[in-house]
């Protein structure tokens, strides 16, 4: 009989394989500019973009670690379908194979059943994480989700192995500092990481409060810390400036908080996707008045050829950041309104319908997570006493650092993929009794 592991795995490759070789448009588009600065590294060793005459460009657009990786699947100055698929499928299987052997260790923990069911039950998890909605379609596309969801989901597993478990104080900083490492390579996937490992190594100081709390949490710490100075260091040296994230924050920040979307907002069609056609259309004439007054994005560009203009890429994204501040506080209110629509966004079961989606998706789409939401809520009610408790910290403080940062910045579903595979594995629990005395570690 096949065991339940290698099913997961063979399930995973068809699956997420399957997905790449019969979706037309896989990796064709190049939204964000991955591909391109892929292409930059491996033919200058410049981590930037190349202009028309052939040109480097060192940049601070994008968090460093995805583009890496591509460039390695850079032929003749293209992206490689079959190297860009091959690491994707290998994220998915680093996500699954982590999402199975938690939820048997969790299945085990919370009811003591340590049998073959527990284990198919596991392989269940593991397979609608490789059919999720949101995880397969990233997939095909050039874009850092499968990336973080597979570094995220890696942090969480060895957080709950290592608080399951009680361990000696030199054990606890040596597993703390690959925890750490972790993190820091997070980090260089997605910024917003890095209030994540804030929060984790803070929460060490009072879940290790007998135990030299801070030699551990210094031990997660560290590794974050180096990452974070070298990156900052190395945006200094080219930019100019010491960027620790990106210069892509302030257009996050403007595209979540601009006079068109807080418009759509206050017409109250908050079930229906806005149409950005009008920011974008003002955007691109933002050198050419003064786009932290509201006066310039009531006008209309439509009509209007946009003018380049001689700043770098810092004082652009400064730009954008001033110009969502002071949106902001021209409309407080609708600010906070926004907050709560971006929050409900990101956790939302049912996509938007757009030109290019069809009815059915939205509707399967959202069975899908209906479904899920609605088995979490069974499973906190039957495992509240456990599924607090410190081995799932890691769960719910990246659940807290999702909601914090894109309630503020420009949110939609896709940011929720990193914690989607335990999302999936705590909806699991459901399918199981629960315990009538509290689990403790080691059990």
């Amino acid at each position: 009989m096949i065991r339940p592991i290698l099913l997961v795995l063979l399930v995973c490759v068809v699956v997420r394989t399957g997905v790449l070789v019969t979706r037309e448009n896989a990796f064709a588009a190049d939204l964000d500019a991955y591909s391109a600065i892929a292409s930059t590294i491996a033919q200058h060793g410049v981590f930037g973009l190349t202009s028309a005459e052939g040109v480097p460009r060192a940049i601070a657009f994008r968090p460093p670690l995805y583009p890496w990786l591509l460039s390695w699947t850079i032929t003749d100055g293209q992206l490689s379908f079959l190297g860009i698929g091959s690491i994707h499928v290998c994220l998915a299987l680093v996500t699954v194979v982590c999402v199975f052997d938690l939820t048997r260790r969790v299945i085990s923990r919370l009811t003591g059943d340590r049998s073959r069911r527990c284990r198919w039950i596991a392989a269940f998890v593991a397979g609608l994480v490789t059919i999720d909605p949101l995880l397969l379609n990233q997939s095909s596309e050039v874009m850092t989700e499968t990336l973080a969801t597979a570094i995220s989901t890696v942090v969480i597993y060895c957080w709950y192995r290592w608080y399951d478990s009680v361990r000696s104080v030199s054990q606890s900083t040596r597993i703390g500092f690959g925890v750490g490492l972790c993190l820091a390579v997070a980090y260089l996937c997605r910024p917003t990481f890095l209030v994540w490992a804030a929060l984790l190594a803070l929460t060490t100081l009072w879940l290790h409060r007998s135990r030299s709390p801070f030699l551990i949490s210094l031990a997660i710490g560290f590794p974050v810390l180096v990452a974070v100075v070298c990156w900052t260091i190395r945006n200094q040296a080219v930019i100019g400036h010491p960027v620790w994230a990106t210069t892509h924050g302030g257009y996050t920040l403007l595209l979540g908080n601009n006079e068109s979307f807080y418009d759509y907002l206050e017409q109250g069609a908050i079930g229906d996707a806005w149409d950005a056609s009008e920011f974008f259309a003002s955007y691109a004439h933002r050198f050419e008045g003064d786009p932290t007054n509201a006066s310039f994005w009531n006008r209309d560009w439509n009509d209007k050829t946009a003018q380049t203009a001689s700043v770098t890429e810092y004082e652009d994204d400064r730009l954008a950041y001033l110009s969502a501040v002071a949106t902001i506080k021209r409309r407080p209110t609708t600010f906070v309104w926004s907050a709560f629509v971006r929050v409900g966004r990101l956790w939302s079961p049912m996509p938007h319908q757009i030109d290019d989606r069809s009815a059915a998706a939205v509707v399967l789409v959202m069975l899908f997570y209906l479904g899920i939401w609605g088995a979490i809520l069974i499973a906190f009610y039957r495992h509240r006493r456990n599924l607090f408790a410190a081995p799932f910290a890691a769960i719910w403080l990246l659940a807290l650092t999702l909601t914090a940062v894109h309630a503020v910045y420009w949110s939609n579903m896709r940011m929720r993929s990193p914690i989607m595979p335990a999302v999936i594995m705590i909806a699991s629990l459901a399918l199981v009794p629960s315990r009538k005395t509290p689990a403790t570690p080691g059990d």
